[in-house]
């Protein structure tokens, strides 16, 4: 009886010398990738193209004994890939290479695609590896600085005693921001000077994220110009923002351009990234002439009382002249 279990010890040792050990014939296969730009840092415009060149990889894992045995002896052939597989060996003379899967997953606002989707590597225990490009490009509505992950998985099925592998890895990257800010103002005003009044622009935010506007600050000779700061508009959001214009008292039709600037409210990118394009728009004001009828009233008056000054003085100085004579 000790006999028995003494043999089924060296057995079980030999066995797993043989198949376990690194010398041995054990088998199992490893899939890897070789990308250089794991993550994209400088934001991506909508419709902007980008191309990724990476390296799939694949190995058997053989002891030494393994090499020796299962891809150049035919019984190891055999075990390794089964007999259908040595029957087709046996016709063409050499191992037919191991196929390699791929596929992708990406959020739905970016479309992407590789140029190829099946990869045909030699068995061996060192690496193979073989060119694979990702191209991809983000639409018009992915959201502003949101940051993604494109994974690539890569499958092998397994054959004969070699059993599937599977592996994945992720490049990443953010997409940018668009303001595509939109003014919807007067074209001209009639106003009357030296009163402030309050004119309303409408803006919308056609972008891709929220956005905070102001109108930039404007020095014109003897105008009183304000306006509404700090504006928060969502995406797809009409605001009205209120400009405050006080003229001088004297001035022709005048034609005042405004410059309304953008900027993202995330403040976790850098601002570079953050500022979005100004938008100007131009407003016409018509002096309503209301302080002129007023001005000349005054002046007529003016005159009146002069010419009433000059009669009295007049009338005094001929009553001196009779008086003396």
């Amino acid at each position: 009886m000790k006999k028995k279990y003494i043999f089924l010890a060296i057995i079980g040792t030999y066995l797993f010398f043989i198949l376990s050990s690194p010398i041995g014939l054990a088998i199992s296969s490893e899939i890897a990738f070789d990308i250089k730009e794991k993550e994209i840092i400088e934001p991506i415009q909508p419709s902007e193209s980008k191309e990724i060149t990476f390296k799939v990889k694949y190995r058997l894992e053989l002891g030494t004994l393994g090499k020796m045995f299962y891809l150049n002896r035919r019984i190891g052939r055999v075990l390794a890939f089964g007999f259908l597989q040595f029957y087709f060996f046996k016709i063409i003379k050499k191992i037919p290479p191991a196929t390699l899967n791929l596929t992708i997953q990406k959020p739905d606002w970016c479309e992407a695609e590789l140029n190829k989707y099946e990869v045909e590597l030699s068995y061996n225990n060192e690496y193979e590896e073989a060119d694979v490009k990702l191209s991809f490009s983000l639409n018009e509505d992915a959201p502003a600085f949101e940051k993604e992950d494109i994974i690539i998985k890569a499958d092998f099925l397994g054959i004969g005693s070699i059993g599937a592998s599977f592996n994945s890895t992720n490049i990443t990257f953010m997409s940018a921001y668009i303001s595509n800010i939109s003014v919807e103002a007067v074209d001209n005003f009639t106003i009357t000077p030296l009163k402030e009044i309050e004119i309303p622009i409408n803006v919308t935010n056609n972008g891709n994220g929220q956005t905070k506007v102001n109108i930039l600050d404007l020095e014109k000779d003897n105008w009183n110009i304000s306006s509404e700061q700090d504006n928060i508009i969502d995406v797809g959001e009409t605001k009205e923002i209120i400009i405050n214009i006080k003229a001088p008292k004297k001035f022709e039709n005048e034609t005042i351009t405004f410059t309304l600037e953008s900027i993202s409210t995330v403040e976790t990118v850098n601002e570079t990234y953050r500022k979005g394009d100004n938008v100007e728009f131009s407003i016409t004001f018509y002096n309503d002439k209301s302080l002129e009828d007023d001005d000349n009233g005054i002046d007529i008056t003016i005159i009146i009382i002069i010419a009433f000054v000059i009669i009295i003085i007049l009338v005094i100085f001929f009553l001196l002249l009779r008086k003396k004579e």
